[in-house]
């Protein structure tokens, strides 16, 4: 998905020889080429749910992978729609990833690890928005896509070897095979240590499958409506806070006069996101989640604002060091916090029987921001300038710093079920506020 994330900035400004996009995309096209990605990604939600609920977690994974090898196949076809086809292939892919992954990654991993685990798959995007970036302008298209479609089919082959997760075998009373990928998860556990964590995992999964979920019980359940809410709003701002348009515009409307090409920044961008990607491995399970995401927004709604009023105010000066040096803070404060928590979170927040529907939901809002920013950002480039985008980046990014102060919880060390507990205080509070106006709400009932 790293390798589609950077396909714009590098394929749609490769100079006009045989056989490039340049060749057949006008500038309106790039626009859709850039959005047919977030568009299918929107509508495709609620079916990439349905593939999670009952073909499993490995059944989504290879699905991705067979998506993902036929979405780089189509781009050795010479037309405008080929491109839009493949990078339509390639959203929905993203979505069964979304609804598939971070649940995935969450169920097989220690509940003190499972920040660390989850930033691996942010540091798999990071390279492979790295090697899209630094090698796609240097090869031909040709081999580069080339190059892509054997990525994919390395993965797909990997995936053929993982087994389905426990917490999915078990809500399918499939206690045998169950017991046997927990053995392939945890080879160095002892016998007795598995089955502890198999018993363990038979009640959170019994106790969540208690009650079948439904969309009705996701938004009146107070603790699901809150998760929800917190979970989609990080996600959104993740989306609309500016990160895909910085990362597939910059090449096309950063300004080409000053010191540094926006090639050669676009590269750094990829290299310093990969690079905080690393080291803040061990800072999610130190300082928890909800720091790392109100700084790294508090960051990003500076930055935003300083680039904004670079290109307002200094923009024709050849020595504008202002949106070089923008771009590659705002890959630091993207990838500290803004770029990582919002995955750990969807892995976290949800309980079994509604995590399908969540993800979801969540997965709808924050495509239709990622959608509405990416689609807009050229026309009203074209007509107002690039500030003003960046004046909407900053907006976005200063009101989730103060919702994500106020409201998001710590899940720092809790495992799967102390969250639900937690979030499921929400309906006590609720019973005893109908019972008893007069008392105040319980210290542990707020987020």
């Amino acid at each position: 998905m790293g390798l589609w994330a950077g396909w714009p900035s590098w394929a749609l400004t490769k100079r006009p020889e045989a056989d490039t996009p340049a060749e057949w995309l006008s500038r309106e096209d790039h626009s859709w080429a850039v959005a047919s990605f977030d568009l299918a990604n929107l509508m495709s939600a609620w079916p990439a749910s349905l593939l999670a609920e009952h073909a499993g977690r490995k059944g989504c994974l290879l699905a991705v992978g067979v998506g993902l090898v036929a979405s780089f196949g189509l781009l050795y076809a010479p037309s405008r729609w080929a491109v839009f086809a493949a990078r339509s292939l390639a959203g929905v892919c993203k979505s069964v990833a979304y609804a598939t992954v971070p649940g995935f990654m969450a169920e097989i991993s220690a509940d003190q690890a499972r920040g660390r685990l989850n930033v691996i798959v942010v540091l798999s995007d990071s390279l492979g928005m790295l090697v899209s970036l630094s090698v796609g302008p240097r090869i031909k298209y040709a081999v580069m896509n080339g190059l892509s479609l054997v990525i994919g089919l390395a993965f797909l082959a990997a995936v053929i070897r993982v087994p389905e997760t426990p917490h999915y075998l078990l809500s399918k009373s499939r206690l045998d095979d169950a017991r046997k990928a927990l053995r392939w998860y945890r080879p160095r556990s002892t016998t007795i240590d598995n089955n502890r964590r198999l018993n363990q995992i038979t009640l959170a999964v019994r106790d969540d499958m208690r009650d079948p979920g439904t969309y009705h019980e996701l938004f009146t359940d107070d603790g699901n409506r809150a998760a929800v809410l917190l979970v989609a709003g990080a996600c959104f701002a993740q989306r609309a806070g500016g990160i895909g348009c910085v990362l597939a515009y910059s090449t096309t409307t950063m300004p080409t006069h000053g010191p540094v090409r926006p090639g050669d920044v676009a590269i750094m961008f990829a290299v310093v996101r990969l690079a905080c990607s690393v080291a803040v491995v061990p800072l999610i399970d130190v300082y928890g989640r909800r720091p790392l995401l109100v700084g790294s927004h508090l960051v990003l709604a500076v930055i935003t604002a300083a680039y904004a009023l670079c290109l307002l105010y200094i923009e024709d000066r050849p020595d504008n060091w202002g949106p070089s040096v923008c771009v590659i803070l705002f890959s630091v404060a993207y990838s500290m916090g803004a770029g990582i928590v919002p995955g750990a979170l969807v892995g976290e927040m949800f309980p079994a029987n509604v995590k399908s529907r969540a993800v979801t939901v969540v997965s709808f809002v924050s495509s239709l921001g990622s959608f509405i920013i990416n689609k807009a950002y050229l026309p009203v480039s074209d007509a107002f300038g690039v500030h003003v985008m960046f004046f909407v980046f900053c907006v976005v990014n200063a009101a989730w710093t103060i919702l994500a102060y106020v409201f998001l919880f710590e899940t720092k060390g809790m495992s799967l079920s102390a969250i639900q507990d937690h979030l499921d205080d929400y309906n006590s509070t609720s019973s005893s506020d109908n019972e008893d106006e007069g008392k105040l709400p319980s210290p542990n009932a707020h987020l």
